[in-house]
C-alpha cells in the first residue's frame, strides 16, 4: 500500500506537471496585456487543475500498479507470497482500495469541479480580453483587441486605429498626437486625440463620413460586456445538472443527446478506475530471468486507446447517430469482461504472465513467417542467422 501510494502520488504531481507546461504558454500569452498578470494566471491554473487531474489519476493509478507489481515480481517478492500461499487477489486489495477511493474523487472531479473550472477559466479568459485602453497601448506596437487594432507611435504619437465593424465596414482614426487620461470621477481611462481625421469605408469600399478633427477622445474600455451565465456548453454543466436535464427541459441550448452521452462518459470514466487494478496487476507480473518491462508500454496504449474509444462512443451519441448509452457502456461491457478473464488467468490458473505469453505468440507468429518465406525464396535460408545457429548447435 506505501509502495502504490508513493508511486501513484509521484506520478500525478508529474502529470500535472507536464499537462500544465503547455497550457502554461497560452497562458502567459492571454495574460500578457492584463493588469494584474500573476492573479489572473494563478487564477487560470486553478481552474484547469481539475479538469488536468481527472487526466492524470487513471494514467497514474495504471502505471503505478504496473511498476509496484513489477518491482516485487524483480525482487521475488511475489514469488515468495505465492510460494507462502498469498492468493494474486489477497496482493491486489490495496490497489482496489486505492481505486475505490480514486472513484470517489474523480467523481466530484469529473461531475462538479471540472465544469465549474471550466466555466471559471473562461470567464477569467474572457475578462482578460476586456482590456482597458490603460493595459492594451503599448507605444511603438501594434496591438489587436478584438476587431480593433491600436497604434501609438513613440511620444504619444501618431495614432491609429483601424475598428472593423460587423456590418458597416470598417471605420479609419488618425491623429497626430494622443495622451492616455483617466477621470478623476469615475477612473474610467480616455484617449485624447488631437488633430486627426476619422473616415468610414463601406463593404462596397466607398469612404464616406469623413471627419476632421481638433481633439477628440475615445473613452471606456474596448468591450464592457460581462460574460455569459454557466451552461451554454454541456461540459460546464455538472453530473446533477446533466441527470435532471436528461429531457432537455432545464437547459434548452443543449441537445438531448449530447446531455445524455456526456453523462454516460462521466459516469464510464468512474468506473474504469474500478477495473484498472484487474489489468495493471497481470501486466505488471514477470517471471524468470529475463524480466519484460512491455507492461508499462502496453498499459500506456491500452488506456489511452480506450479513452479515445470512450470518447468516439460519446460523439456518436452526441450527434444522435446512436443512442446515447450505446456509444459507452458496450465497450465497458467488453473491458469489463477482459479484465476479468485476464485476472482470473493469472490469478487461477499456472503458466506464464500475459504479456509473456504475448511475446511467446508474437515469436511463434514470426517464425512460421519466416519459414512461409524461406519455403517461396529457398536461397535465403543460406543467409539467415537461423541457419548458422542450427548448424552450429
Amino acid at each position: 500500500m506505501r509502495s502504490a501510494l508513493r508511486t501513484i502520488g509521484g506520478l500525478v504531481l508529474f502529470a500535472l506537471a507536464v499537462l500544465l507546461l503547455e497550457r502554461l504558454l497560452r497562458i502567459f500569452e492571454v495574460v500578457s496585456s492584463s493588469t494584474r498578470p500573476a492573479g489572473d494566471a494563478t487564477q487560470m491554473v486553478i481552474n484547469l487543475l481539475p479538469h488536468y487531474l481527472g487526466i492524470a489519476i487513471p494514467m497514474a493509478l495504471m502505471l503505478g500498479t504496473i511498476i509496484t507489481i513489477d518491482r516485487m515480481s524483480r525482487s521475488s517478492e511475489l514469488t515468495s507470497a505465492f510460494g507462502s500461499g498469498v492468493s494474486l487477489f489477497h496482493m491486489t486489495k490495496p490497489f482496489i482500495l486505492i481505486s475505490i477511493v480514486l472513484m470517489g474523487i474523480n467523481l466530484v472531479l469529473e461531475g462538479y469541479m471540472q465544469p465549474l473550472g471550466r466555466y471559471g477559466y473562461r470567464e477569467v479568459v474572457h475578462t482578460v480580453s476586456q482590456k482597458s485602453f490603460a493595459a492594451v497601448l503599448r507605444e511603438g506596437k501594434f496591438t489587436k483587441v478584438g476587431r480593433t487594432t491600436f497604434y501609438v507611435g513613440p511620444g504619444g504619437g501618431p495614432i491609429f486605429i483601424y475598428e472593423q465593424a460587423k456590418n458597416e465596414g470598417l471605420r479609419i482614426t488618425t491623429a497626430n498626437k494622443g495622451e492616455l487620461i483617466v477621470r478623476e470621477e469615475s477612473g474610467q481611462p480616455v484617449l485624447q486625440l488631437s488633430n486627426g481625421d476619422s473616415f468610414q469605408i463601406t463593404p462596397e469600399k466607398i469612404i464616406k463620413g469623413q471627419l476632421g478633427f481638433e481633439s477628440s477622445y475615445v473613452a471606456g474600455s474596448v468591450s464592457g460586456i460581462n460574460f455569459r451565465e454557466r451552461g451554454n456548453d454541456e461540459r460546464e454543466l455538472t453530473s446533477t445538472e446533466l441527470y435532471k436535464n436528461r429531457d432537455g427541459k432545464s437547459f434548452t441550448s443543449i441537445s438531448v443527446e449530447t446531455n445524455n452521452a456526456a453523462l454516460h462518459l462521466r459516469l464510464a470514466r468512474v468506473y474504469l478506475l474500478f477495473l484498472l487494478p484487474f489489468i495493471a496487476v497481470p501486466f505488471g507480473i514477470n517471471y524468470g530471468r529475463n524480466p519484460s518491462s512491455a507492461g508499462i508500454v502496453v498499459g500506456i496504449i491500452s488506456l489511452v486507446t480506450l479513452q479515445k474509444a470512450l470518447e468516439f462512443g460519446q460523439k456518436l451519441g452526441a450527434r444522435g447517430e446512436i443512442p446515447p448509452w450505446m456509444g459507452i457502456w458496450p465497450l465497458m461491457g467488453i473491458v469489463t469482461l477482459s479484465a476479468i478473464l485476464l485476472f482470473r488467468n493469472s490469478a487461477v490458473k499456472m503458466g506464464q504472465p500475459p504479456l509473456a505469453t504475448l511475446s511467446l505468440f508474437m515469436s511463434d507468429v514470426a517464425k512460421d513467417i519466416r519459414k512461409g518465406i524461406y519455403a517461396l525464396f529457398p536461397f535465403l535460408k543460406s543467409n539467415s542467422p537461423d541457419t548458422h545457429e542450427d548448424s552450429t548447435t
